[in-house]
């Protein structure tokens, strides 16, 4: 059994105010490797002040924003 940290990806929906899981949990290193590819290497799409951006979390965090919880609707 792998000791590797899972981690999702989530892009945050600037617009409704929610994030969504961009991924299942996976390895941190492959999660890094989705979020550059996702943010053309942390250059779009990777600050709160794009509106719409993705980070990267441990597996385990829940999110108050997600799921049927919108922060704008």
């Amino acid at each position: 059994m792998s000791d590797a940290k899972l981690c999702v990806v989530r892009l945050w929906d600037g617009m409704d105010g929610a994030w969504i899981d961009v991924t299942e949990p996976i390895p941190e290193e492959e999660a890094n490797r989705i979020w550059n590819e996702k943010t053309k290497n942390g250059t779009e799409y990777a600050e709160y002040d794009d509106i719409d951006y993705y980070k990267v979390f441990p597996a385990d965090t829940v999110m108050h924003w997600s799921g049927d919880r919108e922060m704008f609707r």
